[in-house]
């Protein structure tokens, strides 16, 4: 069967919410600019049952997405291609990585620590030093050191910024994202919430079940406080019209990779209350010029209640000026401006164009 020739083929992971709509915007935005683009996609349907320790859930995955790439290029003959994440290109051939880029927010050996992983850490300096352009994701971050040279290209991931500010008034309730209760530290946002005391308003959990919020919590002995709300898995649209009426949004991530949701936060203009939480935490560092009373001098949990009072306390005129100034420190990763990037930035190096 004769193969269809296409400009870019798009590997996407699909391994969690945010990669499919990370992958389904890059698609659609190569397609604007006038781009033939094919899509190669796995459901994991055989690779989640090896998913019992970090190193084999990665090679497994990497194992699934060099399957189907190797599907796609019996379909299509692409002019380059596009990875996303870094396990995507683990368990690549150097003929893919020659004319591939991968867009990546933080590496294994970073997020990944350790003598457990050392297979992914050997992989990924491979992958890193034969691939033809390195996109990361943070527009601060110095180009890994694994890169030897190669082309790197800033992408940001997307954050949609509304056209206009939320009214002033806010209803009174905080939200707070605990898809991965133990990673996005849910405990410590539960004590914090008891100890700032915050009456009369409420802490509204999003992205798990009720159920599983409390049994998290009694594992880790920690009393349900009052005044949470479980509002269970949102829509991006759901989650984004909550997060415009909140008072704050509080995070505190054992390891953020990057943080869309805070940076969403942001672009609201609603105040980010949170630990320092290490990784590729893009809003940190914004957190810190808007108002660094809102950001934990540590991740304890006393430590995070007095930033939240903070934030709560905060005059109509303070809040008002932070969220101008959040949405101007937001625009960067607008996705107008990440499309701008991907047309003058990224495609003359993945397309000599």
């Amino acid at each position: 069967m004769a193969r269809t020739t296409v400009d870019v083929l798009l590997v996407s992971p699909g391994t969690t919410a945010g990669w499919r709509r990370l992958d389904a915007h890059a698609a659609g935005a190569l397609r604007d600019l006038g781009l033939s683009v094919a899509v190669a996609s796995t459901d994991f349907r055989v690779a989640r049952h090896l998913r019992r320790t970090m190193p084999l859930t990665d090679l497994a995955e990497a194992a699934a997405i060099r399957h189907a790439t190797s599907r796609a290029l019996r379909r299509h003959a692409p002019r380059a291609i596009l990875f996303s994440g870094v396990q995507s290109v683990l368990l690549q051939p150097r003929s893919r990585l020659r004319v591939g880029g991968v867009r990546f927010d933080a590496l294994t050996v970073t997020n990944r620590p350790g003598r457990a992983n050392f297979v992914q850490h050997l992989l990924e300096r491979r992958a890193l030093r034969q691939l033809a352009v390195l996109l990361p994701a943070g527009l601060a971050a110095a180009p890994p050191p694994q890169a030897a040279g190669r082309p790197v290209a800033a992408l940001p991931f997307p954050v949609t910024v509304p056209a206009r500010l939320p009214p002033a008034e806010r209803e009174p309730l905080v939200v707070a994202y605990a898809g991965n209760p133990d990673k996005k530290g849910l405990d410590v946002i539960a004590c914090a919430w008891r100890d700032a005391a915050a009456d009369a308003r409420r802490l509204v959990v999003t992205g798990l079940a009720a159920e599983q919020g409390r049994a998290f919590l009694r594992a880790r002995h920690v009393a349900e406080p009052a005044g949470i709300e479980w509002a269970g898995r949102l829509s991006a649209g759901e989650h984004a019209a909550l997060v415009a009426r909140a008072e704050a949004y509080v995070s505190a991530s054992r390891f953020e990779d990057y943080g869309i949701a805070q940076l969403e936060a942001l672009a609201h203009g609603t105040p980010l209350v949170t630990t320092p939480s290490p990784g590729g935490y893009e809003a940190l560092p914004l957190a810190r010029r808007l108002e660094p009373a809102l950001v934990a001098g540590d991740s304890t949990p006393a430590a995070l209640a007095t930033a939240l009072r903070a934030a709560l306390e905060m005059p109509a005129a303070a809040r008002a000026s932070y969220a101008e100034r959040a949405r101007e420190l937001v625009a960067p990763y607008s996705e107008a401006e990440v499309r701008r990037r991907l047309a003058e930035d990224v495609l003359p190096l993945l397309l000599g164009r």
